[in-house]
C-alpha cells in the first residue's frame, strides 16, 4: 500500500480545491519517494523542509488526512520501518527522470501515483 502527499497554500500547482503540489510517496517496505519540482528549486530533502516549513503551506495525504511539517518530514527521513527493518531504497543509479541525493534520498523529475 502506498501514500501521497500533497502541498497547498499560495504558490504554483497549490490551489487547495485542487490536488495541490505532489511531494512524494510512501509505500511500505520502501523509503519515501520524493517528487521534484525545479521550477520552485525543491530538489533536496533541505529544500523541501524550508518549504514546508512555511507558514502559509498546509500538507494533506491522498486521503485527505492533515499532516503536520514535523510528521511529513520524519516520513520523508525514515531509513527503518517501525520494527526497526531497514527500508529498502527506491533506486540507486540516476537517469533522465530520477536520481539520488548525496543523503541517499530518491527524487522523480516526473509526475507518479
Amino acid at each position: 500500500m502506498s501514500t501521497n502527499y500533497y502541498a497547498f497554500g499560495p504558490f504554483l500547482s497549490g490551489d487547495p480545491n485542487g490536488e495541490g503540489l505532489h511531494i512524494g510517496q510512501t509505500a511500505a517496505g520502501w523509503r519515501f519517494l520524493f517528487r521534484a519540482h525545479n521550477s520552485l528549486g525543491l530538489t533536496t530533502l533541505p529544500g523541501w523542509e524550508h518549504f514546508l516549513r512555511a507558514a502559509d503551506v498546509t500538507i494533506r495525504n491522498e486521503y485527505g488526512r492533515d499532516v503536520t511539517a514535523d510528521e511529513m518530514i520524519e516520513t520523508m527521513k525514515e531509513t527503518a520501518n517501525g520494527k526497526g527493518f531497514p527500508l529498502r531504497e527506491r533506486f540507486r543509479h540516476d537517469d533522465e527522470h530520477r536520481y539520488v541525493t548525496s543523503g541517499g534520498h530518491a527524487f522523480c523529475r516526473t509526475e507518479f501515483f
